[in-house]
């Protein structure tokens, strides 16, 4: 049960302490005054997300705390237990802050905690049915998951959603298995045409530059020969050096017997000739080499053309073509991949499918059951709070390619006929704001049967209620707060009357600022908040004295309110709810 609230500089409560008790707690107050506060400080406290919005002007630091006594809630106890945490004579201390400058922390127990550990420990502890929750009756996606909650069947789903986590990860496991086998496959033929064509290209090291060389070569040869020739000529042919040059030995003979000096001229002249002959003789065995041969250049060009494409496709020399071709035949020789994994996982798909299909069935059929008990309550409700003739419904329908799925293998809609003789149609399309209010109420009823949290709030439950119907609602909020801890944010006489708690929350000026303010009402106080609520004072203008008779008057209903409303309603002792001024 939660025992106390505490807010420091959150929104606009400057400081609020609420000592809560058990029973019904009806917060009440006028438009804007700051009611939402509590519940937005509650949701927080839950583990939802807070940002520096919520910082009081003026403030560094929003500071909120609950605390919750005779805590015995197993799930909670287990969530404790998993973080090393234990409830201190059953009772649990959460705290949380918030930044201006976006920091958030929070702490179970004194000791730091994240925002899915406050969800885990905490949110079992309270139910929040506000007008989120009313506006997610409209939600069709959130009705499998509000039937399984008011049927307590989380267990059930918790237990199918593991069978069938295991089956869809076989699966996808299975799939992405054959996916991988399929890309080896491909890879591996892939491979095996690399390999083959880079074996039958032989490459060899350096034989590119050479290849090159060749093909320049043979490409020039008609222009290569013409000048060998040329050379040829002007070496020994007709009129050529070797002419220019051939009687000048015996010249230089006849000369040095006037001068020896001239002896060594005549050995270089012997020289040269010789060389000239050599020379001429090697041009002509280079043009046998260079003669023109088209079909061999054509050969070179194709085998270079054939080196240079596969270096562009495999890598930039006749090196990096030997490595790549040496790290293919090794990866082929590495084999296809294992297909042991896959096999397994083929093996185990059919059972694990056979065991979702069966707690799918097992699920339907609690589902089933669930929705025939929660048309029973809700229509109760309904009927205790004035719409005896309308009818709830459940409608299962299955999905729609019939396999099970992550939630099991139907869709939940709810049903509503207002009016006999009128269809029953999804809420959506026929409900008023009014009537989803008390639909909320059936719902939560049923919850809090069967595995509900030990305290729960209602923000503006009584959204399109008035008169009498509020009355059956104050009523019905007591009979419920018998056995769970309520708070109620009201804006009905009717429902406050029927409280154990009156709080009031106030808008005030201090010091030049705004900010809430909430207190716990006496009975004389509570009257003049009830006489408010009904109206009195309202009719100010009529004159001199009106006010006062107005008031009298909505004192006078105020009384009898509080006499009737809950009248045979049994009350049990209550500890009084505190909260400073």
């Amino acid at each position: 049960m939660l025992t106390a609230l505490r807010l420091r500089d959150f929104a606009i409560a400057a400081g609020i302490d609420l000592e809560l008790g058990p029973g019904l707690t009806v917060i009440t107050g006028e438009t804007g005054a700051g009611k939402s506060i509590l519940i937005d400080a509650l949701g927080l406290l839950l583990g939802g997300r807070g940002n520096e919005r919520v910082v009081r002007a003026g403030a560094e630091l929003a500071e909120l705390e609950a605390r919750f006594d005779g805590v015995s809630d197993p799930l909670v106890l287990a969530a404790l237990r998993e973080r090393g945490l234990e409830p201190e004579d059953g009772m649990v201390l959460v705290r949380r802050t918030i930044g201006r400058n976006g920091t958030r922390k929070a702490w179970i127990q004194g000791r730091m905690a994240s925002s899915a550990d406050l969800r885990a420990v905490v949110g079992p502890l309270v139910d929040l049915a506000t007008q989120h929750q009313q506006n997610r009756l409209l939600d069709r996606r959130a009705h499998l998951e509000i039937l399984d909650r008011a049927g307590g069947l989380q267990a059930d789903v918790a237990s199918y959603q593991r069978r069938y986590a295991a089956y869809a990860a076989c699966r996808a496991g299975l799939a992405a298995l054959t996916e991988q086998q399929r890309a080896a496959e491909e890879r591996r033929d892939y491979l095996q045409f690399c390999a083959d064509e880079l074996a039958q290209a032989a490459v060899r090291p350096g034989e590119l530059a050479a290849l090159e060389a060749d093909v320049r070569r043979l490409r020039a040869a008609e222009s290569l020969l013409r000048i060998g020739t040329q050379t040829e000529a002007a070496l020994t042919g007709d009129g050529g050096a070797r002419d220019a040059l051939a009687g000048l030995p015996r010249d230089l003979e006849r000369a040095r017997r006037d001068d020896p000096a001239l002896a060594d001229f005549s050995g270089r002249i012997h020289d040269i000739l010789a060389l000239i002959d050599e020379a001429a003789s090697d041009l002509g065995r280079w043009a046998e080499s260079v003669r023109r041969d088209p079909e061999r250049l054509s050969k070179a060009e194709a085998r270079m053309d054939r080196l240079i494409g596969l270096q562009r496709k495999y890598g930039g020399s006749e090196e990096a073509l030997l490595q790549r071709q040496a790290a293919i035949d090794a990866e082929l020789e590495q084999g296809a991949v294992s297909t042991a994994q896959l096999q397994a996982l083929q093996a185990q798909l059919p059972g694990l499918k056979t065991e979702v299909t069966a707690a799918a069935q097992a699920l339907s059929a609690a589902r089933t059951a669930a929705a025939e008990a929660l048309q029973r309550d809700v229509e109760a409700v309904l009927a205790e709070l004035g719409m005896a003739k309308a009818r709830f419904s459940v409608e299962l329908r299955p999905e729609d390619d019939g396999e099970p799925g992550p939630d099991g293998q139907e869709r939940a809609r709810f049903l509503l006929q207002s009016n006999p003789g009128e269809p029953a149609q999804g809420l959506v399309e026929v409900a008023s704001g009014g009537e989803l209010s008390r639909v909320l109420l059936g719902l939560e009823r049923a919850a809090s049967r069967s595995a509900g949290a030990a305290t729960a709030v209602y923000d503006e439950v009584d959204a399109g209620l008035s008169g009498s119907t509020g009355v059956a609602l104050g009523r019905f909020l007591a009979e419920v707060s018998l056995h769970q801890q309520l708070l109620v944010i009201s804006h009905l006489p009717q429902v406050a009357a029927a409280a154990d708690h009156h709080l009031h929350v106030s808008k005030i000026e201090r010091d030049g600022r705004t900010e809430s303010r909430v207190q716990v009402l006496d009975r004389e106080s509570r009257l003049h908040e009830l006489a408010r609520m009904l109206g009195a004072g309202e009719s100010e203008a009529a004159g001199p004295g009106s006010s006062a008779a107005a008031e009298d008057t909505g004192r006078q209903h105020a009384e009898a309110l509080l006499r009737k409303a809950r009248l045979g309603v049994a009350r049990p002792p209550v500890a009084a709810a505190g909260a400073p001024s």
